[in-house]
């Protein structure tokens, strides 16, 4: 379902990382780089999106669905929908797909595809949602455009996307890396009603300020990082 040419490798996971012994160090290394206050703003952040998902129902598209962060959360939900995992990486949503197998009974399918050209056809879903997808994907627009696409008429999207300040530090970096649309949250809402989607919002959620970590190259230590839930309709 997915051909890597389409985005010109953007985007490969290391195979290696994909052992639970790996995972797991991975994990507590990346953890122990956060400070205090960013682990209380991504608690209240998932806690806030956690509140969103109770009311999902039908078909629901997780967009890049990397290591299943988000996925873990539909999936321990009780309400009415069937999630759909998807990644441009078939080797991480294979590997998460078997560690969800194994957490949970909820049913759910997987998808290897591009955000950017969903193999899916038009008005497939009643809602998308992303964990930070945005903030990682060249060509913000044309990913919308397909988020848009996929959507039934009236479907939401609902994500957590984190923001940082215009013109800070962190914002030149991400222009550097053609990420800036889906890092300024000005940017990303006229991004949002540009191709379509009404009822555009941003709920700043929570913030904190970025500690050094040399295992994420954005934010940009020192600057301020803001979690919010953003919301539009089709």
């Amino acid at each position: 379902m997915v051909n890597r040419k389409l985005s010109k490798r953007e985007w490969k996971w290391d195979e290696k990382r994909f052992t639970d012994e790996t995972q797991k160090v991975s994990r507590e290394r990346y953890d122990s780089y956060l400070n205090e206050d960013t682990r209380k703003a991504t608690d209240a952040w998932s806690e806030a999106m956690g509140k969103h998902i109770v009311a999902f129902r039908g078909l629901v598209c997780d967009v890049s669905t990397g290591l299943g962060s988000l996925f873990d959360r539909l999936m321990i939900s009780t309400a009415d929908f069937l999630p759909v995992a998807t990644d441009v990486d078939p080797n991480v949503l294979a590997w998460t797909s078997k560690q969800i197998k194994g957490k949970y009974n909820k049913e759910f399918i997987s998808v290897a595809t591009d955000a950017k050209h969903f193999a899916f056809a038009d008005s497939t879903f009643d809602i998308v949602t992303s964990l930070a997808a945005l903030g990682n994907i060249p060509d913000t627009k044309k990913a919308l455009k397909e988020q848009y696409r996929v959507l039934k008429r009236n479907g939401r999207f609902v994500m957590m996307n984190s923001f940082v300040k215009k013109w800070s530090r962190s914002h030149w970096l991400a222009k550097l890396l053609r990420l800036d649309r889906g890092c300024i949250e000005q940017y990303l809402l006229e991004e949002m009603r540009s191709v379509g989607f009404k009822d555009v919002r941003s709920d700043t959620v929570s913030s904190a300020v970025w500690a050094k970590n040399p295992m994420d190259g954005l934010p940009v230590a020192g600057d301020m990082n803001y979690f919010a839930i953003v919301e539009a309709r089709k």
